[in-house]
């Protein structure tokens, strides 16, 4: 059931951001959890922020 070979291929640059991860892990370069849960929080209100302008913006093109 984990046959990879009908797998969509990664988005460019993944494969080697995540070779980089597991370089880090390997080296004892280790990131605190709650780092990365603040940095996926800031992300997704970015992306609710940039969500909401764009409905903002349409709105405001149909008046």
């Amino acid at each position: 059931m984990d046959d990879m070979t009908h797998a969509p291929p990664a988005p460019a640059g993944w494969l080697e951001v995540l070779d980089e991860s597991e370089a880090d892990l390997a080296a004892g370069r280790i990131v605190p959890g709650e780092v990365v849960i603040q940095d996926l929080r800031d992300a997704i209100a970015r992306l609710e922020r940039k969500a909401a302008s764009k409905q903002q913006l349409k709105g405001n093109s149909r008046s």
